[in-house]
């Protein structure tokens, strides 16, 4: 199979570290399973061309955080899938999601104490991409309604990421949920690692997200060494 035609899917800065997996054995399994299973009738979230869209957004070489979540929305809206390739995203169909609004909560309430009458909120998380936040799933598909039916499926590609691309960037990692979490033992002892609880168990516990204060502690770290900082919420000017 020609491997290259991946390429198109990542930003160039990407395909260097890439490429060795790609052309892995571990790579054509996920294909061929997600091949065999659209032959079969199954729905596949994200849209294909939406699978690597993370990778796309926020170019390696711009890489400053790393947000790793569990697997995409696995609902459908009229036809298409609500999961648009980027952690929390919703742009496809334009219905936030409760973990979006969960998220947008619990920044607000972390580093805006509370109401910020000119942030955005809006379905596309965009705006993260590329300020060089990864917005990473745990599984970068899954079938329609059948949450974290690929996680499974997808578990070798997180580990690669882990262990021959995340170790060597000093990008901080935030695990976001349990799905997200089992990986945090893949990375580099000397890295800044993050784990909080996932916005959809606040939303299924009707809670409010807590942040455990991460995104003022992610914002320090690249204060600190890099002079810049993540606007975690899209602001209009007054």
């Amino acid at each position: 199979m020609d491997w290259e035609k991946f390429k198109e899917y990542f930003h160039e800065s990407w395909w260097v570290k890439m490429k060795p997996f790609i052309e892995s054995d571990e790579c054509e399994a996920i294909y061929k399973h997600l091949k065999f299973e659209s032959k079969r009738g199954k729905t596949i979230a994200p849209l294909s061309s939406n699978v690597f869209r993370c990778f796309k957004e926020t170019p390696l070489d711009n890489l400053n955080v790393v947000l790793l979540g569990m697997c995409p929305y696995h609902t459908v809206r009229s036809g298409e899938p609500v999961a648009d390739g980027l952690l929390f995203g919703c742009s496809v169909t334009g219905n936030i999601q409760p973990s979006l609004e969960q998220f947008y909560s619990g920044v607000e309430r972390e580093l805006y104490d509370g109401l910020c009458l000119n942030a955005v909120k809006g379905p596309d998380v965009s705006y993260l991409s590329k300020q060089g936040v990864l917005m990473l799933n745990a599984a970068l598909t899954v079938e329609a309604n059948k949450a974290g039916s690929h996680n499974d499926l997808w578990q070798p590609f997180i580990k690669y990421l882990m262990e021959e691309v995340f170790a060597y960037t000093g990008a901080p990692i935030v695990f976001i949920g349990k799905d997200a979490e089992k990986y945090k033992k893949y990375t580099s002892p000397l890295s800044w690692n993050f784990c909080v609880s996932h916005p959809a168990s606040a939303s299924y516990k009707n809670i409010d997200w807590d942040t455990e204060g991460v995104f003022g502690k992610v914002n320090k770290i690249l204060m600190d060494n890099n002079g810049i900082k993540i606007e975690w919420l899209e602001l209009l000017p007054f």
